[in-house]
């Protein structure tokens, strides 16, 4: 009960603070009809209303104060909801991103719990079928390493002539294990058209929060974007140096985004993934967005999934439509 009530306190207690600050709340919801076909391993297939966007649901809070001298305090509140069942489960009964930070001329000092500097600054210039998080059920994304965990230090450069880096350190007693540090270092430079980025993981964890970190999974991402105007293009390839059962892989994420007209989109994805041992891992995802105003899109997506691994052979096609409006 008390979990439920959290987030209309949080809200509640914003907007009594908005009448005295800068602060800004903000938020998005993303719903639509999903069908998951069933797979290899006897999962059966599933047809219904859902959740098809995690990071598109939320509200989030963001407080600026300029404390002098270029000086400011940045502040970053970020909380998940489930809109098909009103539900904050799965992972996200909690706040996702907490972030407090000191910026100026120097660049951004910022602790707490948030994506590191790969997803923070590679993700939006290097994914150029997923920016906005949609059809992540059928294409992943170029980023193998999972990099949002608790008690974060990140230090973000200011850009200068269009690069910009940032390291990230996690101090093993974040960890359940706590055996290793992870660390996190990327760089990304953005000249009209073009993105390139290159990042590094050491001792990535299992999954994106302060779960068990595994010592030497090093997880190394490259990759590039340019717009051609007509179309814009992105490739990227990612490092898994895994620990122990886990196998090493290799991924390649390709995709291309074509504007038909000022509000219809099309996209077109392609991943890759091998690992050693021999089995690998294909997806495949065709995708249409359209702008209906500034806030407001309606999008559909088919793909298919063609793995050696049982649980990720889905036997026919995945598909979804939805609505997605943001605040």
């Amino acid at each position: 009960m008390k979990k439920s009530i959290l987030p209309l306190l949080a809200l509640f207690a914003t907007s009594c603070a908005m009448a005295q600050s800068n602060a800004i709340l903000s938020g998005g919801v993303v719903i639509g009809l999903k069908q998951s076909s069933a797979k290899a391993d006897g999962t059966p297939s599933k047809t219904g209303i859902d959740n098809l966007d995690a990071a598109g649901n939320h509200y989030t809070i963001r407080t600026t104060e300029d404390l002098g001298g270029g000086l400011k305090a940045n502040v970053l509140l970020n909380y998940r909801f489930n809109p098909d069942t009103g539900s904050t489960g799965n992972g996200h009964d909690y706040f996702a991103n907490t972030k407090l930070g000191l910026s100026g001329a120097f660049g951004e000092v910022s602790m707490g719990r948030f994506w590191g500097p790969v997803d923070f600054l590679l993700r939006p210039a290097l994914d150029v079928y997923t920016p906005l998080g949609l059809g992540a059920t059928v294409y992943g994304g170029p980023l193998d390493a999972p990099t949002r965990y608790n008690g974060t230090l990140m230090y973000e450069t200011p850009e200068i002539q269009g690069f910009k880096a940032g390291i990230s350190y996690v101090p093993k007693a974040e960890m359940t294990s706590n055996k290793v540090n992870t660390t996190e270092v990327a760089l990304r430079y953005r000249s009209g058209p073009l993105a390139l980025g290159v990042g590094f993981t050491k001792n990535a964890g299992t999954a994106p929060s302060s779960k068990d970190n595994a010592e030497g999974k090093d997880v190394l991402t490259v990759g590039g974007a340019y717009d051609f105007g007509v179309a814009k293009f992105g490739l990227t390839y990612t490092n898994v140096d895994a620990y122990g059962s886990t196998p090493e892989s290799e991924r390649w994420s390709t995709a291309v985004r074509v504007p038909i007209t000022s509000a219809a989109r099309l996209k077109l994805g392609y991943e890759d993934q091998k690992f050693k041992g021999g089995t690998s891992t294909q997806a495949v995802a065709l995708g249409g967005e359209y702008t209906l105003s500034k806030r407001t899109m309606v999008f559909a997506e088919i793909g298919q999934v063609d793995s050696d691994l049982a649980k990720s052979d889905e036997k026919e096609a995945t598909y979804l439509m939805g609505i997605k409006h943001s605040f």
